[in-house]
């Protein structure tokens, strides 16, 4: 009896020392880590290209005088809208008036004598030829004509002069604009061609000038018939997103040999007040045609010596070392030109936590390249956006 019992208990001692071998090598086997990971998406994608400039209107006048002289009114509202021809300014010109009116007085003179004289020259004529008068006497009276001729002409050359004079004292406005403060108010004298009387800004189109690096020009245009009419959208300082339209209207003949750069001219028609000559904005400009392409999250790809990689995750857990060929930046997302398709799983985070050849516990995040990727429809006035995108 006793030796049963002994065998029983020995029996159980070896059941549970098994069973606590069993349990320590169950622990004893590490997990897979968990790693986030992101499926490469398909999205339709265009490169653009941001620049800085400073909008400048089509035409900018600094009115300056073109005789000297006493400003006698200001005719105009300081900022007000003014219309091609209306008065600004107007100088002391009674002086100006006294000389036009003595030169009228003057060829009235002589346009009198030019009458007496062309009748004597014509009787002294008829006299030559019945032999009445003398023909040097004819030539006198013919002369005396032809110096009352010149006499008449010089005078309505000084008159239409005079009258020139006269209406520079009344300044008016050359184009259609906003004009800007009074620099010289009534009471004042101004000099010719000197004073700076105020400046008007033309307020239909605005230009915006912006140099490009010739290399990303000859990546994508070369060609002036290539640029021209290309669309563009402007921000201003506080603004989000790029809400003014315009196109490529002018690009340069020549490459500065300083900077390295072509400048180009967007307009931007009928902007209205909102784009006032001299703000600093934005430019943004679409240098390829849109076109679909796979991209993952900048983050998960990384750099082996001269050449880019990711990790793929197969069906297994099993993580793999994946070269590519990079292209074009979009927001956090890269364009993947070789290498993966649409739906391969990459590690999310490169090789920050995990190498090629080890099995993980994938953890699908839900980054989309739609929430970066856009698209710019060519000669359209609005952005096409793929999922609310903003500039």
């Amino acid at each position: 009896m006793t030796y049963r019992i002994l065998a029983v208990l020995s029996a159980a001692v070896f059941v549970l020392a098994g069973c606590e071998s069993a349990a320590q090598g169950t622990e004893s086997q590490p997990q897979p880590p968990s790693v986030e990971v992101v499926a490469a998406a398909s999205a339709q994608v265009q490169p653009q290209k941001t620049y800085t400039t400073r909008i400048e209107a089509p035409e900018n006048v600094e009115l300056r005088p073109r005789l000297s002289g006493v400003v006698d009114e200001v005719h105009f509202v300081e900022g007000q809208k003014v219309s091609k021809g209306d008065i600004l300014f107007q100088l002391d010109d009674r002086h100006l008036t006294a000389r036009v009116e003595q030169l009228n007085a003057e060829l009235a003179r002589a346009e009198a004598a030019l009458y007496q004289a062309k009748a004597e020259a014509a009787r002294a004529g008829r006299l030559l030829r019945s032999n009445a008068i003398s023909e040097e006497q004819a030539e006198l009276r013919d002369s005396a004509r032809q110096q009352a001729e010149a006499e008449v002409s010089s005078l309505n050359a000084q008159l239409k002069e005079a009258e020139l004079q006269l209406s520079y004292a009344t300044i008016r406005s050359p184009i259609d604009g906003v004009i800007s403060r009074a620099n010289i108010t009534a009471g004042n004298t101004v000099t010719a061609n000197q004073s700076r009387l105020t400046t008007i800004a033309s307020n239909q189109d605005r230009y915006a000038y912006f140099d490009m690096d010739e290399g990303t020009w000859y990546r994508f245009f070369r060609a002036r018939d290539r640029a021209l009419g290309s669309p563009v959208r402007i921000q201003l300082t506080g603004e989000q997103d790029f809400p003014h339209v315009g196109e490529i209207d002018f690009v340069d003949n020549a490459i500065d040999t300083n900077t390295g750069t072509l400048r180009l001219r967007a307009v931007l028609a009928d902007s209205g007040e909102a784009l006032v000559p001299g703000a600093f904005a934005r430019v943004k400009i679409a240098v390829a045609a849109t076109e679909q392409k796979i991209m993952v999250p900048d983050r998960a790809i990384a750099t082996d010596l001269d050449s880019r990689f990711v990790l793929t995750v197969n069906e297994q857990g099993e993580t793999n070392y994946t070269p590519i060929t990079v292209g074009e930046r979009f927001g956090s997302f890269r364009v993947v030109e070789q290498g993966i398709a649409e739906g391969d799983v990459v590690v999310a985070n490169g090789t920050a936590k995990v190498g090629p050849g080890m099995t993980i516990a994938p953890v699908m995040l839900s980054e989309a390249p739609s929430d970066v990727a856009f698209t710019l429809e060519e000669h359209a006035p609005e952005v096409q956006q793929t999922a609310g995108v903003k500039f």
